[in-house]
């Protein structure tokens, strides 16, 4: 199933890995990055993965999130404590689409 990234989610994902890259290196902003895009790679080929989670509140949404992707990544590559959510919905087309990464405290921020 294909994915593909719905209203500023391309652009949220992008400022995380930039605050990361800011915080603890290029390295570690460079093992997040592929940690999220595993995680997106997973989701659009299963949407209902192990680990996901509906959003509370709102219809079709759910949240899966990162630690549970950690193992989709070569462990040099494996981010130790992931902190964010990827939030997702399936499209009328049968798509998944990416409405954003965040942190447990700002889901609902991303779904609005």
């Amino acid at each position: 199933m294909a994915w593909r990234f719905a209203g500023r989610s391309e652009s949220r994902i992008d400022d995380v890995v930039l605050e990361s890259a800011r915080r603890w290196g290029i390295e570690t902003a460079a093992r997040y990055n592929r940690l999220i895009f595993a995680a997106l790679e997973a989701i659009g080929d299963s949407p209902a993965l192990p680990g996901y989670r509906p959003v509370p509140g709102v219809e079709g949404v759910r949240a899966l999130h990162l630690r549970y992707a950690r193992r989709l990544v070569p462990q040099e590559h494996q981010v130790r404590e992931p902190r964010h959510l990827v939030l997702y919905r399936l499209a009328a087309d049968g798509a998944v689409e990416v409405l954003g990464l965040g942190s447990p405290h700002d889901l609902y921020e991303i779904v609005r």
